[in-house]
């Protein structure tokens, strides 16, 4: 046995081991309460249990449903759950069906009509939320079996609280293949999970930090010197020049925009998104994401995604999207994908410098239709000594409030003021209500 409320389940065990039995007592009866609780690092098994499971009931003829959370944009972005409903795991071929890709609301309304004797089971149960757990105790007590694999550390911990005990599985460390691996860290070249032992793990995050320093010492514009665009919250840059040092300013006052309109929604997984067009090496993105929200980041120089991508899997663990792409090509190529808040700081006016004013004008139109909520926007003014004759067109404050105003629809454009605000530029917030 392993820690408190835990069993361990050595690799190649095939029996299903983890039916856990949770007892309630009360003055008139007693009721009978299954949850199987599935955890462990990726590549250990979970979704290849769960399968199993499903598809063992079904050969039976018991009735059985599966569940995965479509308020979570990292699983509505994987085609096998959006669009062809379909539960896989890394065993080739073994998969089930996904009955429900549902909101968390609509699988608490399902999950509360479903009959006494069937089988469910909910794969990333993470996105569920804390609150579904109680839903998990509420069915299981009414007599359904319920399979919950991946569960955050705060949905265990009540399940914990509960008297549920766990099924760990383990899996060899995909490094040195000699140890057991006891974490992970998603790809930052591809949307794939690596498990590894301490010591493996250790090796790449600290070959992870060094590439990183070495890329952002490389970077334009300052290439060879200890330059910076975002601030990195590496020690080793704690006395590099920033060229944005009013980044964390215009994250307090995004937050205080937020605060007012109730963003991000206090729904079960937080579930408002966010796009930054000019993403550099995910910064912002980055303290949006610590505020509760599902973010998205593009920016057309490739090292600096590749920054914020290096950032993301080894050490700010946001599981944040990053593109590599040009702002033009982007947003066009992108119009109907929308986001609750959307920004694009001191970006667009080097689209009407590098193609003409006409295309940065269709980016901001781009830009406007795809925000839900709120869209911060910053353009470089045309009297600044480095656009001076270079955007095609004259641009300052009214400029940018009028175009926000003719083409974005919003119920109302707010204008903070630089030097109000102790930013580099005036910041606009279109605002839909």
């Amino acid at each position: 046995m392993g820690p408190l409320g835990t069993s361990q389940v050595p690799r190649d065990t095939e029996e299903y081991v983890s039916r856990i039995r949770l007892k309630e007592t009360s003055e008139e009866s007693e009721t009978a309460m299954s949850i199987d609780i599935l955890t462990g690092v990726p590549g250990s098994g979970k979704s290849r249990r769960l399968i199993e499971t499903v598809n063992s009931a079904l050969e039976r003829g018991r009735s059985a449903l599966t569940f995965a959370c479509s308020d979570s944009p990292v699983l509505a972005s994987r085609p096998s759950l959006r669009d062809h409903h379909r539960l896989a795991c890394r065993v080739p071929g073994l998969q089930c069906p996904l009955d429900h890709f549902v909101s968390v609301a609509e699988a608490v309304r399902i999950l509360g009509q479903t009959p006494p004797e069937t089988l469910v089971a909910f794969e990333e149960s993470q996105f569920f939320g804390d609150g579904m757990v109680r839903h998990w105790l509420d069915a299981s007590a009414r007599g359904l079996d319920i399979v919950v694999a991946t569960p955050s550390a705060e949905q265990l911990e009540i399940l914990h609280a509960h008297g549920c005990q766990e099924t760990r599985f383990t899996v060899m460390c995909q490094k040195c293949a000699a140890t057991e691996a006891t974490k992970f860290v998603l790809s930052p070249d591809r949307d794939i999970t690596i498990s590894a032992c301490d010591k493996c793990h250790a090796e790449m995050v600290a070959e992870a930090r060094q590439e990183i320093l070495d890329r952002l010492e490389r970077q334009d514009p300052y290439p060879g010197e200890q330059a910076i665009y975002q601030p990195v919250e590496f020690q080793e840059c704690s006395g590099w020049r920033v060229l944005r040092p009013d980044t964390d300013a215009r994250v307090e006052l995004m937050a205080s925009v937020f605060g007012e309109l109730g963003l991000p929604d206090q729904g079960p997984t937080g579930q408002a998104t966010y796009l930054d067009v000019g993403s550099n090496t995910g910064y912002l993105c980055h303290r949006i994401r610590r505020l509760g929200f599902f973010v998205e980041g593009t920016d057309v120089v490739e090292g600096d995604i590749r920054v914020a991508k290096l950032l993301d899997s080894f050490f700010r663990r946001d599981h944040n999207t990053y593109v590599a792409a040009d702002a033009y090509d982007y947003l066009r190529d992108t119009v109907d994908r929308l986001f609750d808040v959307t920004s694009a700081f001191s970006v667009l006016q080097w689209v009407m410098i590098q193609r003409s004013s006409e295309d940065g004008i269709a980016c901001l139109e781009w830009l406007f239709a795809k925000t839900k909520r709120i869209c911060f926007l910053e353009m470089g003014d045309s009297s600044e000594a480095h656009y001076k004759d270079r955007i095609g067109i004259d641009i300052n404050r009214a400029w940018t409030e009028n175009i926000m105003k003719e083409k974005g629809g919003f119920s109302e454009v707010r204008v903070f003021d630089a030097k109000e605000h102790s930013l580099k530029r005036d910041v606009f917030a279109g605002i839909r209500l």
